[in-house]
């Protein structure tokens, strides 16, 4: 019984103190991954998406923010109901990433994969500590729709030996969809970087880099389009990340384009 009593504890309401981000100016050397472990029947989830606002307020494009729904305030794709407006955003993948990093209370966040979870109050000191670190490999992803599918070609190129794995994932804004907020339950919230997919597996790929040696990659997966989900191209995104046991090296995340290379 302790997870369930941890997890709904977890989504009490938070003070308005409690909210407050110390905004440090500094000067990013590189992007940071923001992993937001999210459910929709979290009361409290919503103060964390706060927080991720607020950091790509500040520091733009060098946070990037995935938005993983799991665990017991998660409502799965599979439940998805459209004639009934009911939609659910939780992948399969999510529960496994949620496990990994042996989550039982929401919301909680990853940072680069370095120094576990943590509550989004946390979050702000781990990013710009994140944000000073130099990174040790370029990632350039290019994505566009083509028969159906997202084609991704993916080049790295590597600033010291590296032994780790890529990793592509498929995220969606502007999904409207309900989420519980505080004591209430707000059926047209509008939920952004969300995850949708692993494109190249639940751990991503492995990787030998060598220092100054670039690496090409191609995938593709198909545009779902479902009884219980429905991709929006105009609004989907494909973030990449290169990771080892020490955390994510470097990540970015670039727009879907349509084949005339146009946004779509």
């Amino acid at each position: 019984m302790l997870p369930m009593a941890l997890a709904f504890w977890a989504c009490d309401e938070i003070s308005t103190d409690d909210r407050f981000i110390d905004m440090d100016t500094v000067l990013p050397e590189r992007t940071v991954l923001i992993e937001d472990f999210t459910g929709q029947n979290c009361s409290n989830c919503p103060d964390a998406h706060a927080v991720i606002d607020l950091l790509k307020e500040q520091y733009g494009d060098a946070v990037i923010a995935v938005s993983i729904h799991a665990g017991n305030f998660g409502i799965d794709v599979k439940n998805t109901s459209f004639p009934d407006n009911y939609i659910g955003l939780m992948e399969p993948e999510g529960n496994e990433y949620n496990d990994r990093w042996n989550i039982n209370s929401w919301p909680a966040g990853v940072v680069n994969r370095n120094g576990g979870a943590m509550e989004h109050d946390k979050w702000a000191a781990a990013v710009r500590s994140a944000l000073s670190s130099k990174a040790t490999v370029d990632i350039e992803v290019e994505a566009a729709i083509a028969d159906g599918k997202i084609n991704i070609a993916t080049k790295v190129s590597p600033k010291a030996d590296i032994d780790g794995h890529l990793q592509l994932w498929i995220t969606e804004d502007g999904i409207i969809a309900f989420q519980r907020n505080g004591s209430k339950r707000v059926p047209d919230y509008r939920h952004n970087h969300v995850f949708r997919a692993a494109v190249n597996g639940t751990w991503g790929e492995s990787v030998d880099l060598d220092n100054g040696v670039h690496k090409e990659f191609s995938h593709s997966i198909a545009l779902r389009n479902s009884a219980t989900e429905v991709w929006n191209p105009a609004n989907m995104s494909v973030v990449a990340f290169v990771y080892d046991d020490s955390g994510v090296l470097q990540a970015t995340k670039t727009r879907v384009i349509n084949q005339n290379n146009q946004p779509i």
